[in-house]
């Protein structure tokens, strides 16, 4: 009776340990792939007042998604995030499903959020990649 007794109080003790750690850093982490080649992670991914994007905890001038080319969550078994630019953006749900459209964030901290597109809301939990796309480039002149 007393090894089951300390069996339950281990099994107890664990969970609630377990459950603090991972509400003091348990959120999803995002790979961002940069237009000029280079690959940054954001641990938690946000966006700053100025809407720009921050890779971690803290004030931060923050990367602007025109820098960006797409964006990934790390997690195993992804859907294929298609090649190419594109005039649009693209939101690859983790289901495979593909949309296309302006994309727009909110109330995005801790690397979760809402993304809008096409008045539609998509928590960002079923996204596996977002693809911006190509910037326009400016007018000669302007």
């Amino acid at each position: 009776m007393k090894c089951l007794c300390t069996t339950v109080l281990l099994f107890f003790a664990f969970v609630i340990l377990s459950s603090t750690a991972s509400a003091q850093g348990g959120w999803r982490q995002w790979q961002l792939f940069m237009r000029d080649g280079t690959q940054l992670e954001a641990n938690p991914l946000g966006i700053n007042e100025a809407g720009r994007f921050t890779r971690g905890m803290g004030k931060q001038e923050g990367i602007e998604r025109s820098k960006i080319s797409y964006m990934t969550v790390n997690r195993n078994e992804l859907p294929p995030l298609p090649e190419g630019n594109f005039a649009q953006d693209m939101v690859v749900l983790v289901d495979g499903t593909r949309t296309m459209g302006p994309v727009k964030f909110r109330h995005f901290k801790f690397s979760e959020g809402i993304v809008l597109q096409n008045g539609k809301e998509m928590a960002t939990e079923n996204i596996a990649h977002i693809k911006f796309a190509k910037p326009k480039k400016a007018k000669a002149g302007t």
